[in-house]
């Protein structure tokens, strides 16, 4: 069997797995889900044409825009507005391949794929949930940095090579600035590599392709009134709040690495999991320095192979420092380990050292025989140990990984079945207009094909962030309104000590894990 026929059969594998998985309820809505959600069906009703994710001015809504005819046609099913994330994942598993290939070897290539088809919890909600900016972004990335490589490498010099380039740019810069480490290094890479033959005429293409992939950014950010996108991701990046160092590198390196690697389980990782962080630096240390010191001593050509690697790295080097930079490494570790998703277009740069050392320690390998003393032969020995234990300790956890993902799903069903309750019941009892928190809010407007309004509101029962701001208006006008609280979070008990002025409690109903305060509300 070919690398390739093997890499396509383990790649449908892999995205058969997820289809089985959305299939039973995993991973389990979110409300961020449900506001692509209900972009998407605005966008089908021909309603509004946003250019970000409702709410914030600095993510593109793609997303949204895919999904918008099948939920035109399939109605408001969690499945439907995951389909584009799927096709995006198998859109991921091709660019990474051939970015693979072309950097390295066919059977590294299809080693790599292997690799991405396991899928642990946090692996799976980035690749899966469809909400945009992540399985959408990282294809968009390796299929970047492909295209980087392939102008490199003068593999590739027709016109077209050149607008997808920018296109595929510029499309980054539009959906997500936590990309923006790789198009640096792709615009180095193919500036450098490409300088001899980066004529005019192919320089205006890659400058079309990025101008059409940026411009629904650059046309909202110039309308009068909308603030600017740098100022709004600056805002809430959390750079200049407080944490300490140490707290910030255990958050990216033994958290973040693991859980965004896809070596954990669901949103917890066990203290044996987290060797991956520590491992993945040395990797990446050592994958940068060979890089290096190959780029060195090679030749023209072999140069520009080298320096395909060396990008790659930075781009996840870079990738791994912003995050340490932000305070969501030490605040909020588990769920922000998604910032690091796009660290997996690196994944495979970093595990080449570990493969490379095995096929010139594999017998017949000429390397192999200018080992001349017993203390050669014992060193060589102990690091081709090593590397076959790091691989398969590896491959290892992220089989492990995927079976906890597995095993947690009759929990997440029971999630499932708890929403799906709760929306019914509510609609069967007339609640339409209700007050609830953040993470539930925009999930029961989608399920519910906005039968279901709702406003947002805060641990203190203030005004909370509402992402479709109209509802808002629609709920404070209501005469009958329910407040929908998790029990679990707290809400439901501080309502009962501090009922809000103007609101009279007429029922109390317990639905699922909420409990439901029917009431009047005077306006």
């Amino acid at each position: 069997m070919t690398p390739g026929r093997l890499a396509t059969a383990v790649g449908l594998a892999g995205l058969l797995y997820r289809v089985l998985l959305v299939a039973l309820d995993v991973p389990p809505s979110n409300s961020d889900e449900g506001t692509a959600g209900l972009a998407a069906l605005h966008i089908g009703e021909g309603r509004h044409w946003p250019v970000f994710f409702y709410g914030q001015h600095y993510m593109g809504a793609l997303h949204s825009y895919l999904a918008a005819p099948l939920v035109q046609l399939f109605g408001t099913q969690w499945w439907v507005i995951r389909v584009p994330a799927l096709v995006m994942y198998a859109l991921f598993l091709l660019a990474l391949y051939q970015l693979t290939k072309t950097l390295y070897t066919p059977w590294f290539a299809t080693f790599a794929v292997t690799i991405m088809a396991f899928g642990s919890d946090r692996v799976v909600k980035d690749q899966v949930l469809g909400v945009g900016g992540y399985s959408d972004v990282a294809t968009a990335t390796a299929a970047l940095m492909a295209a980087s490589a392939l102008l490199a490498l003068r593999r590739a010099r027709g016109p077209g090579i050149y607008f997808g380039w920018g296109l595929l740019a510029g499309y980054v810069v539009w959906t997500h600035w936590l990309a923006l480490p790789y198009v640096a290094t792709a615009v180095f890479l193919a500036g450098w590599a490409g300088r001899e033959v980066l004529t005019k005429g192919r320089l205006l293409l890659a400058a079309t392709g990025f101008a059409l992939g940026v411009a629904p950014l650059i046309w909202d950010n110039l309308r009068p009134g909308n603030p600017d996108s740098l100022s709004v991701l600056l805002s809430v990046s959390g750079t200049a709040e407080p944490a300490p160092l140490v707290d910030r590198l255990h958050g990216a390196v033994l958290l973040g690495l693991p859980l965004s690697s896809g070596v954990c389980g669901p949103s917890h990782c066990e203290t044996w999991q987290m060797w991956w962080g520590p491992v993945y630096l040395i990797l990446l240390i050592a994958a940068t320095m060979m890089a290096a010191v190959s780029f060195r001593r090679a030749d023209t050509r072999d140069r520009r192979l080298h320096a395909g690697r060396l990008a790659l790295l930075a781009g996840g080097g870079l990738t791994l420092i912003a995050y340490v930079l932000s305070a969501s490494s030490a605040l909020t570790p588990v769920e922000s380990a998604r910032y690091l998703h796009y660290g997996l277009v690196s994944l495979p740069a970093l595990l080449w050292p570990l493969w490379a050392g095995l096929s010139s320690a594999a017998p017949g390998n000429p390397g192999a025989n200018h080992l001349t003393t017993v203390r050669e032969v014992g060193g060589c020995f102990a690091l081709t140990v090593a590397r076959v234990a790091t691989i398969g300790a590896l491959v290892g956890s992220l089989l492990v990984a995927s079976g906890q993902l597995v095993v947690h799903q009759p929990q997440y069903a029971a999630e499932a079945d708890n929403e799906r309750q709760l929306k019914d019941q509510l609609l069967a009892a007339g609640l339409t207009r209700i007050y609830t928190e953040y993470w539930t809010c925009d999930r029961l407007a989608y399920a519910s094909a906005e039968e279901i309004r709702c406003a947002v509101v805060d641990d203190n029962l203030n005004r909370g962030h509402d992402r479709y701001r109209p509802y808002r208006a629609q709920v404070e006008r209501a005469d009958r309104v329910a407040y929908v609280l998790p029990r679990a979070s707290g809400l439901a008990d501080t309502f009962a000590r501090s009922i809000p002025t103007g609101v009279q409690v007429i029922e109390i109903r317990d639905i699922g894990g909420y409990r439901v305060y029917v009431c009047h509300q005077r306006q």
